[in-house]
């Protein structure tokens, strides 16, 4: 065998051997470096794909509006961490098992703790941790950009897909999702070895055989790479069926492109939602102004008809345009409050209250529908009712009186009550259940089964003889369960309706509170000496205001847009700024910050108050960041203007 190989023909097979295996070798470590960067291409894009489902499933709201439903908004640092891992360590733990070895979890910004990370039942331990300054995660905060990373970590190599949390246009946080990479070494592994084994069987073999045998591996492995080319353009390309172990090859970037392919699609499906989510919010916004910039001249103006003391019948006509007008008012307020409730932005305020105060505000906002049709009206409340609770009256009041409307509206004859009792809840809470009865028209079972969806009424002949959008019971229903309660009716055609529920209060202790609470100081306003500057570019909204400032007893000065009303406050000193938000010129913003960059003795301390028909949560978020120190929307509530105007003089001025 020695002198064989030493031979001459021995020497030309050899070296014929060692030529033929140089593609090969060249081919295996291509088959390794190209099959190396696609299964890691592969966990990236799955990873990805993972965080941005993880992203998803965070409350609109983000981390804050958790902590607001928990009530935990202004709780300790670890008392929020610990909220908000409850809240989402199931979400977590279900993710994880999407995959063996899989972590997944969320980052807050503001607290700096990680809240998740899942299983928890391995990394739980890690909760309340901040990361490293030099962490990739920090990165992906600062740029809002999803970013991929691969080394060394505690657990072994890891691919580590992060993405970051973006709400309300602001980076909250990030989510990750990371698996160890030992399986794409194995993989590559597995496949050099049979590529070895190829190798060692072609040497083995007949020259001939052995040479048509690796132009076929030459040309499969050809075909894999231009494949794997192309899939970087195209992810609809399928690579051709190979022969033996590469085929399992080619099956598996097959398999891996349709895995990016829906997590692509996942990904266009969220972009596509989230566009129509904020053309929706601009439309509504859009809308908003356009119809509340009108109504607040038809308002006010019918407003200060009324207070000039005109004939009789005047007044009647007068009192009807305000009634018609507030109807109108309502709807739009419907259809911005249902809007809200969709995206998940709704706010339940907690302030201190009398519920007898609200029943009696209440009795004097519906008497009015009541008397005009001659029913009787009932409010009564229960001794088990407390003077003071802590909780949104606003929003309970809102209830009330859509049902008493209702009530008010599908009843011509007999009379509609309201009754409220109390009864104790979990500890430090008690819940306030409320019912509104009538004696009207009542509803079948089948109208009651749909009653609260939305724009929906018993049925369609009801909206063309009474009226309404359909929006106030879906409206009340999803305030009441935002407020920890729930709400249901019972009726009969002919035997009137009955409708009950309840919300969740905070409980007051007797004592605590002083009796000039729930009170309204700013009743009695009094703004001698006092002088305002209005920025409002339309003209019979600036009568309006003048109007009802000057009953305040103030000096009132104008300006017709934001330049013009720079330029007053640069001239002389003021008491309060009104300022119009969208304006010709100068729009009231960008003058509230070059008011407040001007440097001038009073720049920073001078109140500013937009007074716009922008009534959308965003826009009293811009006006905040812009430097605004309040926000009133038009249509102007006399009430709201004269609180302000307390709380600005007073108040602001006492704890400055």
């Amino acid at each position: 065998m020695k002198r064989f190989l030493l031979s001459p023909l021995g020497k030309m097979l050899l070296a014929s051997l060692v030529l033929m295996n140089v593609p090969l070798f060249l081919a295996c470590f291509k088959i390794m470096d190209v099959m190396e960067k696609t299964f890691l291409e592969e966990k990236a894009g799955k990873l990805t794909g993972y965080a941005r489902l993880l992203a998803a499933r965070l409350d609109s709201g983000g981390y804050r509006a958790l902590l607001q439903r928990d009530g935990a908004e202004h709780a300790p640092r670890e008392e929020q961490i610990l909220v908000l891992n409850r809240e989402l360590t199931g979400i977590t733990d279900e993710a994880a098992t999407a995959g063996e070895g899989l972590g997944v979890g969320f980052y807050s910004l503001e607290l700096d703790a990680i809240i998740t990370y899942g299983p928890s039942s391995l990394f739980g331990e890690t909760v309340g941790r901040s990361i490293a300054p030099d962490h990739p995660g920090r990165g992906v905060m600062r740029s809002a950009e999803a970013e991929t990373t691969f080394g060394l970590m505690v657990r072994g190599e890891i691919m580590n897909a992060m993405v970051p949390l973006i709400r309300e246009g602001q980076v909250i946080g990030y989510v990750w999702a990371n698996e160890t990479a030992a399986d794409v070494r194995a993989r590559v592994a597995d496949a050099l070895r049979v590529a070895v084994v190829i190798m060692l069987v072609f040497s083995c073999a007949a020259f001939v055989p052995a040479l048509l045998l690796s132009r076929r591996a030459v040309q499969d492995v050809a075909h894999i790479v231009d494949g794997i080319r192309s899939l970087h353009d195209d992810l609809n390309i399928r690579l051709p069926e190979a022969a033996g172990e590469l085929g399992e090859v080619s099956r598996s970037i097959n398999a891996m492109a349709e895995a990016l392919q829906k997590a692509d699609a996942q990904h266009r499906a969220l972009a596509a939602a989230e566009a129509a989510n904020a053309a929706q919010r601009s439309f509504l916004a859009r809308m908003s102004h356009e119809i509340r910039t009108p109504m607040n001249g038809v308002l006010g103006m019918t407003r200060l008809a009324i207070q000039s003391g005109p004939p009789p019948a005047q007044l009647e006509y007068l009192k009807k345009i305000q009634a018609s007008a507030g109807i109108l008012l309502g709807i739009i307020n419907d259809i911005l409050d249902f809007s809200k409730i969709e995206a998940g932005k709704l706010e339940i305020d907690r302030h201190i209250f009398r519920p007898r105060e609200m029943a009696e505000n209440i009795r004097e906002l519906i008497l009015p529908r009541v008397r005009e049709k001659n029913l009787r009206l009932d409010i009564m409340t229960a001794d088990s009712v407390p003077e003071f609770v802590k909780g949104d009256d606003l929003r309970i009041s809102q209830v009330l009186l859509n049902l008493l409307g209702n009530a008010s509206k599908f009843t011509a004859e007999g009379g509609i009550s309201l009754y409220m009792e109390a009864d104790p809840g979990a500890e430090g809470y008690l819940r306030l259940h409320c019912t509104v009865s009538d004696t009207g028209i009542g509803m079948s079972a089948e109208e009651q089964e749909s009653l609260f969806q939305p724009f929906v009424q018993a049925d369609a002949s009801t909206s063309r003889k009474f009226g309404g959008t359909g929006l106030g019971l879906s409206i009340s229903k999803a305030l009441v369960e935002l407020m920890g309660g729930t709400i249901h009716v019972s009726s009969a055609p002919g035997k009137g309706s009955r409708f009950s529920f309840f919300v969740e209060l905070e409980s007051v202790e007797p004592g605590s509170v002083s009796l000039a609470q729930g009170e309204k100081p700013w009743d009695n306003l009094h703004c001698d000496g006092r002088c305002f500057l209005l920025v409002e570019d339309n003209a019979v909204n600036r009568e309006i205001a003048v109007a009802v400032l000057d009953g305040f007893g103030a000096e009132t000065d104008t300006a017709d847009n934001g330049e013009e009303g720079l330029k007053a406050f640069l001239g002389k000193d003021y008491d309060i700024i009104f300022m119009d938000v969208l304006m010709p010129v100068m729009d009231g913003l960008e003058a509230t910050q070059r008011i407040r960059a001007s440097g001038k003795a009073d720049a920073l301390t001078v109140p500013v108050i937009a007074m716009t028909a922008n009534a959308m949560r965003e826009d009293r978020e811009e006006s905040r960041k812009a430097g605004m120190n309040g926000h009133i929307a038009k249509p102007l509530d006399v009430d709201e203007l004269k609180k302000t105007v307390y709380e600005m003089l007073y108040v602001r001025s006492s704890t400055t």
